[in-house]
């Protein structure tokens, strides 16, 4: 089975087994330890160049200021996803170089990139759920690496070579011409310039892509041809209402069309792997998945609902890398699967309930995912297995049993 996170196949570290170690000059400023968030915004130049194994704090660099990872380990001690980051803005740079690894154990974490920030990745790993998110004029060049997610915003530029990346492309703006997009796994030269609608570049050579992602938002007009392994990812405009029927089987082409979230969608006979779901505002959704006997043709990867969002999904697989419902939005499952399957690649599935919402289980699985419940949410199971030892409740957060 294929997931997002996968095993990183590029062997980089013969281009620079003969690299002698840095010499670090007396005027950079030495982290050794992130305890808490930091804040970079004198315009000095930082480095790390020792590995700190259990950062429990953001990092936030701003000015003209530069961060230097140099030959380090840095892993980042999550609770939930998406706690801690390393955030730029303003002219701030970030080098990262020598066989340095950022991870996290089990966590969603980010990279935000805005206001012309720059990232230098190059014979380095950033992997175990992490991305690297381009804003506002921001860039990244990358070499001899993985970078596990590459999302291209707004008027992001990305230029990769010889990189394993996951690019996940967000389309705020319609295309002139159809999207086709070359097999994942093999190495490539591929250019996507979008400048001319006001959007991204993304110039990869000779490098893999671990498939390809694509979030259409509202007002968009995309077409997907002729292509495999795509995730599609949907974002509605806050007053959809509608019922979905939605299959997307795995390892085959399909055609459909969606126009139900304010964007047109068509769908040209293309595997779509997985579908991530964001909805907002008063949305009301209701999807009708397909179960044939234990194989789930419907799959999602994420599903997001915030500030009032209502969703209904039944026969699916929520693989759950990011499963949160927040913001008195409401939840109803039925006969799903929620996490990993597959006992040998588990992806660990974060399903919370947060934030003065509701959720209702009914006949469902849950496997290798956290239970997350908060403020004065409740979440109400009912004939649901999960393991009880995954349960985090804060606040007045109420599990509830029938």
């Amino acid at each position: 089975m294929k997931y997002i996170l996968l095993i990183f196949t590029l062997i980089f570290i013969s281009c620079n087994k003969n690299e002698k170690p840095s010499i670090v000059p007396i005027d950079k400023k030495i982290i050794s330890s992130i305890t808490s968030d930091i804040d970079l915004y004198d315009d000095e130049t930082y480095i790390i160049n020792t590995d700190i194994n259990d950062i429990s704090g953001s990092i936030n660099i701003g000015g003209s200021t530069t961060l230097i990872i140099d030959g380090a380990i840095l892993n980042f001690d999550l609770i939930e996803d998406l706690q801690y980051g390393i955030y730029l803005e303003d002219d701030a740079k970030i080098i990262i170089k020598n066989n340095s690894t950022l991870k996290s154990v089990n966590k969603m974490w980010e990279f935000e990139l805005r206001n012309n920030a720059s990232i230098d990745v190059s014979n380095s790993l950033l992997k175990n759920h992490s991305a690297v998110k381009l804003f506002d004029n921001c860039s990244l060049v990358g070499s001899n690496s993985l970078i596990e997610e590459l999302r291209m915003d707004n008027q992001g530029v990305a230029t990769i070579d010889n990189c394993e990346i996951y690019p996940n492309m967000q389309f705020f703006f319609s295309t002139n011409a159809p999207l086709e997009f070359p097999n994942s796994y093999e190495h490539v030269n591929y250019l996507i310039d979008n400048s001319s609608n006001g959007g991204w570049k993304l110039d990869m050579t000779n490098s893999v892509a671990q498939g390809w992602q694509v979030d259409v938002k509202p007002n968009a007009d995309i077409t997907i041809q002729n292509s495999m392994d795509v995730t599609l990812a949907l974002w509605s405009n806050g007053i959809t209402d509608a019922t979905l029927n939605l299959v997307n089987p795995s390892g085959i082409a399909t055609n459909f069309t969606i126009t139900e979230f304010g964007s047109n969608i068509n769908i040209i006979n293309t595997e779509v792997y997985f579908i991530n779901l964001y909805l907002i505002g008063n949305d009301k959704l209701t999807i009708q998945g397909q179960k044939v006997g234990n194989i789930y043709n419907t799959k999602f990867l994420e599903i997001l609902l915030i500030d009032n969002a209502e969703l209904t999904i039944s026969d699916s697989h929520v693989f759950g890398q990011l499963f949160h419902i927040n913001n008195n939005s409401k939840l109803t499952i039925h006969n799903c699967l929620v996490g990993s399957d597959d006992p040998d690649d588990p992806i660990n599935s974060e399903f919370a309930v947060k934030d003065n919402s509701n959720a209702f289980a009914f006949d469902c699985e849950m496997n290798n995912t956290d239970i997350i419940i908060n403020g004065t949410s409740k979440l109400e199971v009912t004939n649901c297995n999960y393991d009880s030892n995954r349960v985090f409740i804060s606040d007045s957060g109420q599990l509830i049993i029938h």
